[in-house]
């Protein structure tokens, strides 16, 4: 067995290199499109844009070449895996994001999330410092909407992971705010000001994109613009904002089977990445580590992803979302003897050409749902009817209200986008510590961690390739390593 594995491992790392490297060091934009270009023609801007949505899903963006080095997918399920709702059975890829570690300055998963997402903020700012709004044609107007867009929504990634929620203090530490007007290294802005420069981004956005339509679901339009816009809002507790926005998002797209998580043919998915032979990253993919019944790194070495046992058990006999994880009693359905818990939401039947999906209308609902509760709006648990009626035919109309309701929501957000690269912010912007130390728990061993709302362990260390390149920020304004909380086994 163990030198199967090896020679699994070996033939993962060959196709790499011979499949995958050389198809994508060519979509770095920088490379090949001036700001001169940008500026002169439509085609350009676009070129660079299209670069943008490449690099996203890209293996080795992140400047590593490790295997959760592919773009945005990774980074979304790598803060997943730092929550408590995702098990893994053993120290494997993503087990230093599951143990915490990899938020640490000298982990390359830190420094694969920052460079990830400013690297392709340098080439938003790009094109939208080269782009005169009020001398720009609507095709012109249309892209520089894109690029506002794809900024805001990176921005509002990294200062999720790197920052306190705004939630709790917005005068608090945030990120660097990169202008794209010079080279020079920028200080730490406060939280504040991050989310400020995020809307801003975003309502720009929203402007531009209106009467975009896009040639594909691989391509930000209104709809995901106001997406973003929402998601912003409900970390500032904007609650008019966040409802409006969530709406408008939503709007045009209808409720699917709780299945089909590999095409972006799905109806009620927003946005995502197309991935076809060519732009597969093989082994180096979302479902090589997340497709349990995929011949990657989950089904042919074992690695496998499942539920919380807690959260299972809070799903009803009745909800069809409770058939996306191997039933304890029944077994695996799928033939595959996965074990009890295991995921069988994200599968895969090709060759790791399944489809990212980035972002689902179901995120909407509940966003809107949330934000009407908070303001006291008696339609809020409609809107969560809307949703969860459709999962599981024996729910019934909420009759709770307020916290109540919020508290109601955040399970259904738990359960409705668990692996979708939510819940680590949940955790933060709603003040909960995360354990997964409960008696009779099903995480492994080396995961058994927990720690208190909002403690250090909540926020990822800047790298340190950053603080010793950027004289901006001193070694004083590093996020704090850790009051992490191992689980004595002893007291199993």
């Amino acid at each position: 067995m163990k030198n199967l594995k090896s020679s699994i491992l070996l033939t993962m790392a060959l196709v790499l290199i011979s499949g995958c490297k050389e198809d994508f060091l060519e979509t770095t934009p920088a490379e090949i499109v001036s700001d001169d270009q940008v500026a002169s023609s439509p085609a350009a801007a676009q070129g660079l844009v299209n670069g943008i949505y490449a690099s996203l899903r890209t293996f080795g963006i992140g400047g590593t070449t490790g295997h959760t080095d592919y773009g945005h997918m990774s980074a979304k399920i790598g803060s997943d895996m730092m929550a408590h709702d995702i098990t893994m059975p053993f120290l494997h890829w993503y087990g230093f994001y599951h143990n915490l570690t990899g938020r640490l300055q000298t982990s390359s998963r830190t420094l694969l999330t920052w460079t990830t997402y400013y690297s392709q903020i340098a080439q938003c700012n790009l094109l939208i410092n080269a782009t005169d709004p009020t001398a720009a044609s609507e095709e012109s107007l249309h892209i520089l909407g894109q690029a506002h867009a794809l900024k805001g929504m990176m921005l509002l990634r990294l200062v999720q992971m790197y920052s306190s929620p705004y939630s709790q203090d917005p005068s608090a530490l945030g990120i660097p705010l990169p202008d794209g007007q010079d080279f020079l290294g920028k200080p730490r802005a406060t939280v504040q000001d991050a989310y400020d420069q995020i809307v801003s981004d975003l309502t720009a956005a929203v402007g531009y994109l209106n009467g975009f339509t896009r040639t594909s679901k691989q391509e930000v339009d209104l709809s995901v613009a106001n997406g973003f816009l929402a998601r912003a809002y409900l970390d500032m507790e904007n609650w008019g904002g966040a409802r409006d926005a969530a709406l408008a998002a939503r709007t045009g797209y209808s409720l699917a089977a709780y299945d089909g998580f590999s095409s972006l043919a799905n109806t009620e998915v927003m946005w995502g990445a197309d991935i076809d032979a060519e732009s597969s990253t093989v082994f180096a993919s979302f479902f090589s580590h997340f497709g349990n019944t995929t011949p990657g790194y989950t089904g042919a070495l074992g690695v496998y992803k499942g539920i919380d046992r807690s959260l299972y058990d809070a799903i009803p006999a009745t909800d069809t979302r409770r058939n996306a994880f191997v039933d304890p009693v029944t077994g695996d359905p799928t033939g595959n003897g996965l074990p009890a818990y295991a995921n069988i939401k994200f599968i895969d039947d090709t060759f790791f050409e399944g489809d990212y999906v980035y972002m689902r209308a179901s995120e909407m609902y509940l966003i809107e749902a949330e934000a009407r509760a908070m303001l006291g709006d008696a339609t809020a648990a409609n809107v969560l009817f809307e949703l969860v009626s459709f999962r599981d035919p024996g729910y019934t109309l909420s009759t709770n209200t307020g916290n109540t309701l919020r508290e109601e929501i955040y399970l259904q957000r738990r359960i409705e986008l668990w692996g979708e690269g939510v819940s680590y912010n949940d955790l933060k912007r709603l003040n909960k510590p995360m354990d997964r130390t409960y008696s009779g728990n099903n995480h492994a061993a080396f995961a058994l961690l927990s720690y208190t709302a909002n403690g250090t362990a909540s926020k990822w260390q800047i790298p340190e390739a950053e603080i010793l390149a950027n004289d901006q920020i001193p070694a004083t304004d590093q996020n704090a390593k850790n009051d992490l909380k191992q689980f004595d086994l002893a007291e199993q």
